[in-house]
C-alpha cells in the first residue's frame, strides 16, 4: 500500500462520499499520534527500533541543536577520546551541581527546548541514539517504513481521525481498540527482540 491506496481504503472503509478532502488530514494526525499518543484514549506513542538513529552533534559552548524529528534519547556519548556515555539531570540539578559553568569532560546532560545541554561545558561532539518521529506521507512521499510494515495500523489510525471528525461514537471505540491493540503489540515485539535472550554478564574474576 501506498499513499494513494491508503486514502482509497479510508474512503472505501468509510462507506461516506462526504469526507474525502479530510481524509490526507486524518493521515496526518494519526502519523502524530504514532509519534506522541494519545494519553485520554490510552493510545502509547510507538517506539521501535526502525525509529532509532544515530546523529552527531557538534556543541556550542556546551549546547547541541536537536535534530529536527528528535522524539524521545535513548543514549547519549561524548565523543571524547575515550567515549562517556552521559547521565541525564533535570536542568535544576545542573543550576545546583555547575553553578559558574566550568568546562571539563561532560558527565551529565539536560535538554531544554530544543536543545541539549553538557556538564560540565565541553567543546567535544556528542554522539545522540534518539527516536526519530515517523514520517509524514505525501503525494511526494508516497510510503515510509510504517506503512510498508503495518498497513493495518495507519488504516484504523486513519479511521480513528475520521470518527472524530464526523462525531461517529462507535467507529472511534472500534478504532481506537484496534489501535492501540496494534501499538502495544509493535512495542512488545520490539522489547521482545531487544532483550529476549538478554543475560547476566559478570565481572571481574569468576571460579
Amino acid at each position: 500500500m501506498d499513499y494513494a491506496g491508503l486514502q482509497a481504503a479510508l474512503a472505501d472503509w468509510s462507506a461516506r462520499n462526504d469526507v474525502t478532502a479530510a481524509v490526507p488530514s486524518f493521515i496526518e494526525f494519526a502519523t502524530a499520534m504514532f509519534n506522541h499518543g494519545i494519553p485520554d484514549r490510552a493510545v502509547a506513542p510507538l517506539r521501535v527500533r526502525e525509529m532509532e538513529t544515530i546523529a552527531s552533534l557538534t556543541p556550542a559552548s556546551g549546547a547541541c541543536t536537536l535534530p529536527a524529528d528528535y522524539l524521545q534519547y535513548r543514549r547519549v556519548v561524548e565523543k571524547a577520546s575515550i567515549r562517556r556515555e552521559l547521565q541525564y539531570v533535570v536542568p535544576s540539578y545542573t543550576d545546583q551541581q555547575y553553578p559558574d559553568r566550568s568546562g571539563g569532560l561532560a558527565c551529565d546532560f539536560t535538554i531544554i527546548g530544543s536543545s541539549l545541554y553538557m556538564f560540565p561545558v565541553s567543546g567535544n561532539d556528542i554522539e545522540l541514539t534518539y527516536y526519530a518521529a515517523v514520517p509524514n506521507l505525501s503525494d511526494s512521499a508516497t510510503t515510509n517504513w510504517l506503512l510498508a510494515k503495518q498497513p493495518s495500523l495507519y488504516l484504523h489510525a486513519g479511521l480513528m481521525q475520521l470518527a472524530m471528525y464526523v462525531k461517529d461514537d462507535e467507529l472511534m471505540a472500534r478504532s481506537s481498540a484496534l489501535v492501540t491493540m496494534l501499538i502495544d503489540g509493535l512495542n512488545k515485539t520490539n522489547e521482545l527482540a531487544n532483550f529476549a535472550r538478554a543475560g547476566t554478564r559478570m565481572k571481574g574474576l569468576t571460579p
